[in-house]
């Protein structure tokens, strides 16, 4: 039986090696983003994600969830509630 974590949802910009994402991350009540980035597993789960070419700032693709090799993550940013960057 899984254990459930009560987790709140962050807004973030997510660059990669091949892509930008906006998505939400998810960290526990008062927790920050990178606690959750320096968790001992290899990926990064997101959900309610839109992906976007990073040439053109196009919309690629929209899906209820990725997880993301942090092999691959160049930079992560949160998002506050206007969609600008803090």
């Amino acid at each position: 039986m899984a254990i459930q974590t009560t987790k709140e949802k962050v807004p973030v910009i997510v660059l990669t090696t091949s892509y930008r994402l906006e998505g939400d991350m998810h960290v526990v009540p008062g927790g920050r983003i990178l606690d959750e980035i320096n968790r001992e597993r290899g990926f990064i789960p997101l959900t309610n994600v839109t992906l976007f070419d990073p040439v053109s700032g196009q919309p690629v693709d929209t899906l209820e969830f990725i997880a993301i090799n942090k092999a691959l993550v160049l930079m992560i940013a949160p998002v506050d509630a206007t969609g600008a960057k803090t």
